[in-house]
């Protein structure tokens, strides 16, 4: 059998396979005996009609599914053969001017999961943060729960609390439903796009300030993907932080009962974003290193799984047209995401990685004492294969991690707790999958 592979333009595959011509005779032939053996045509007895009238009858069936079959029986022999592994579904393509009397020639596009190389992890550098958390940073962020907004006439400047309103257009024409939208939200602290954050800087209140953004095809909102809105916004508010110190919270009995487990619950979340911080940093890191090419089916298919998740949270919240998170690149999210996912199962799979079953009991454990009957959890989970699995997946994902920290230059950065928090604020998105 005569494999021909190449490369397509699209960085797909491609392979075109030779079958000869006594092979499909055969198969047609057979398939012609099996259909004689349970034909009856008159003046002919069962199975004692002549082939040429089986084939005149049933000719164009009979090599419709004989060519089906044996493209496909081929084509996976040269998976096999080859050791392949497809992703989705192979495309079959018949040359148009095939000539019975020869072999019959044919081709497959497919795609094929991408090889992941890793090297040069002994030389890459990260940055671990190490925050140097007081008593006195303690007290001070109790201090700071009291917050209240004082409204100013100057300048918006960052961290200042604006109130805005407004109308959109597109080509100068007034899109109704959307008109005269109210949000409040705090200058560069939230989840808006920066291009609205970095405009209203300056401005006073009652300025008019217009902003032209391009809504892409996945954006939530039908009505306005695919085009450019321009929003027409008016300042109405401008407000800043003022601290009030509560007497109540400078009482001792205050203090012992509330300060340590504020200081526990501190630790907990640093120790959770310096971790994850960690964690994206190696990813992102290999990835740059290890550039990956994505096939275009896989790409379009966790694209599709990121986009559906974003719509369903749109349904539900109904967020703002402005959010962040609803004009990301999710092709490129999708990405990055699949680079991390094939980066870690490499990690894995090379260095036979392995999980121990009871760190899965205790991680299910765990979980189940949030619930009012842990037991029926822990069953739940133990019976459900796909919820078990997701649970394997991430203690195996936290070995790979614990693996690449052994193999990777790790250097220590240290901040004070005013400065992690300002860090956290304007810690780059790009490294997060």
């Amino acid at each position: 059998m005569k494999f021909l592979l190449e490369k397509t333009k699209d960085a797909g595959h491609r392979v075109t396979i030779n079958i000869p011509k006594i092979i499909i005779d055969n198969a047609v032939f057979q398939e012609f005996s099996k259909i004689n053996q349970n034909t009856k045509v008159n003046g002919f007895r069962k199975g004692k009609v002549p082939i040429k009238i089986i084939e005149q009858k049933y000719g164009n069936n009979v090599y419709y599914d004989v060519f089906n079959k044996l493209m496909q029986k081929f084509f996976f022999e040269f998976l096999n053969k080859e050791k392949v592994n497809i992703i989705g579904y192979p495309k079959y393509y018949i040359s148009q001017k095939e000539d019975k009397n020869k072999n019959f020639n044919y081709s497959v596009t497919y795609e094929v999961y991408p090889k992941v190389k890793i090297k040069k992890i002994s030389s890459l550098q990260v940055e671990k943060i190490i925050v140097n958390l007081t008593d006195e940073d303690i007290r001070n962020y109790i201090e700071k729960k009291t917050i209240i907004w004082r409204e100013v006439n100057r300048a918006i400047k960052i961290n200042d609390r604006v109130t805005i309103s407004y109308s959109i257009y597109e080509n100068n024409r007034k899109i109704d439903q959307f008109n005269d939208q109210k949000i409040q939200f705090v200058v560069f602290r939230n989840n808006l796009l920066n291009e609205l954050n970095n405009i209203i800087i300056h401005h006073y209140v009652n300025d008019i300030i217009f902003l032209k953004i391009f809504f892409s095809p996945l954006h939530p909102e039908n009505k306005l993907k695919n085009r450019d809105i321009t929003f027409k916004i008016k300042i109405t508010k401008i407000e800043e932080e003022e601290i009030k110190i509560d007497k109540n919270i400078q009482n001792a009995k205050f203090f012992k009962l509330n300060f340590q487990s504020i200081k526990n619950k501190i630790i907990q979340d640093i120790n959770q974003f310096t971790q994850n911080h960690l964690k994206n940093q190696i990813i992102y890191k290999i990835i740059k290193n290890n550039p990956i090419e994505i096939p275009p089916i896989l790409l379009q298919e966790e694209t599709k799984n990121l986009h559906k998740k974003i719509l369903e949270e749109y349904k539900i919240k109904t967020g703002n047209i402005l959010d962040k998170k609803y004009h990301i690149n999710l092709e490129l999210q999708a990405k990055r995401r699949l680079s991390a996912k094939l980066i870690l199962e490499k990690i894995i799979n090379d260095n036979k990685i392995l999980v121990d079953e009871n760190k899965i009991e205790l991680k299910i454990k765990k979980i189940s004492e949030k619930y009012k009957k842990p037991l029926e959890i822990i069953s739940l989970y133990n019976k459900n294969k796909i919820l078990k699995k997701a649970i394997q997946d991430l203690e195996l994902e936290k070995e790979a991690i614990k693996f690449l920290k052994e193999k990777i230059k790790i250097i220590e950065k240290k901040y004070a707790f005013n400065e992690f928090i300002n860090y956290n604020l304007n810690c780059s998105e790009e490294l997060y999958f």
